[in-house]
């Protein structure tokens, strides 16, 4: 049984999003963002799809433009830890690091261009 299926009616499932370069965005996803890999699975037209336990699917393919959602968003421990990472491998940042309505958030461009929200619930930044 996946964790996925004790969700209620209602709740979305997954976020399957098309990359234009899946390799680099399972290493965005899997790598950098530590999100959890599950078994590649070829869709019926023989596209690859690669699912993460965390409800995100990499589907091989044109990511088109415009864009069809604003963001995604993934709650994360250390935040400022993950940012430090993310900078160091020349990923684009939207915002730094800000006190956001849920917590410490960052917003962060995955290798399609798509806006990732990056959330650590309760953390703040220190204030003088």
């Amino acid at each position: 049984m996946s964790q996925r299926d004790h969700y209620p009616a209602g709740v979305p499932c997954f976020v399957d999003t098309l990359t234009d370069d899946i390799e680099a965005a399972k290493r965005f996803y899997g790598d950098l963002l530590g999100l959890t890999p599950r078994p590649m699975i070829p869709l019926a037209d023989g596209r690859s799809v690669v699912p993460f336990e965390q409800g995100i699917a990499l589907t091989a393919g044109s990511a088109g433009r415009p864009l069809q959602i604003d963001h995604m968003a993934f709650r994360v421990n250390d935040l400022r830890m993950l940012a430090e990472r993310l900078k160091a491998a020349k990923v684009e940042f939207f915002d730094e690091l800000h006190d956001g309505k849920l917590g410490l958030t960052i917003y962060v461009a995955d290798p399609d261009g798509n806006k990732i929200e990056l959330i650590e619930p309760q953390a703040r930044l220190a204030h003088a």
